[in-house]
């Protein structure tokens, strides 16, 4: 373990306020806090999303193995063609559908298109999900763990692939076709994604 964490020079920290699960106080955390004491009970509050644990590559060494594995989430990213139906429908029904602290989940596309399928929109309020997000280039995608390939024509770059589990799916793409198409493609979805969800999480 450091002595001073190296990664502390890499940006200005962020605040977040968590509640203690203990006596419910309020509990100010920075992103580069692993974990912070509650002043008011001294219940130990572990900072599970924001932390440097996430992004440092130094976290492993700088925390250790048994905390880093405690802490760490799984990045999830779903990647389509041009990231504006199947990917795009995958990660909002996945962060719906989702429960673990211990997973995150992207989307992007290797050629994105200008807009989200307006079809897609509508299922999405089928299931009460508000969504905005515009589609995304693989390349500013970042780093993932487990990276799902929406279809056999999906050809991932080689320096994406590196270092990540590969998953193969074969969804039909709804692009070109009616709402109708996009809705069946949301069911398909939602049954894949529970039944990779119960893979990943499984353990826990």
């Amino acid at each position: 373990m450091f002595n001073r964490c190296p990664g502390s020079l890499a940006g200005a920290p962020t605040i977040k306020i968590k509640t203690c699960p203990e006596c419910g106080s309020e509990v100010e955390v920075f992103s580069n806090d692993v974990k912070v004491d509650c002043e008011n009970c001294g219940f130990t509050v572990y900072n599970d999303v924001e932390s440097c644990i996430q992004w440092c590559k130094y976290a492993k060494q700088c925390v250790g193995v048994e905390l880093y594995s405690k802490l760490k989430r799984q990045r999830v990213a779903f990647v389509g063609v041009a990231n504006a139906a199947r990917s795009m429908l995958a990660e909002a029904l996945a962060k719906e559908i989702n429960t673990s602290s211990k997973l995150g989940f992207v989307s992007a596309g290797i050629n994105p298109a200008s807009e989200i399928n307006p079809n897609v929109l509508e299922a999405l309020q089928e299931e009460n999900i508000a969504w905005r997000k515009k589609p995304k280039d693989i390349k500013m995608m970042g780093k993932a763990d487990i990276i799902v390939l929406m279809g056999p024509e999906v050809e991932l770059p080689h320096e994406i692939r590196k270092d990540a589990t590969v998953i193969q799916w074969d969804v039909p793409s709804p692009n070109g076709r009616g709402g109708k198409d996009c809705l069946n493609t949301a069911k398909t979805l939602k049954v894949k994604i529970n039944e990779l969800l119960e893979k990943v999480t499984e353990g826990e």
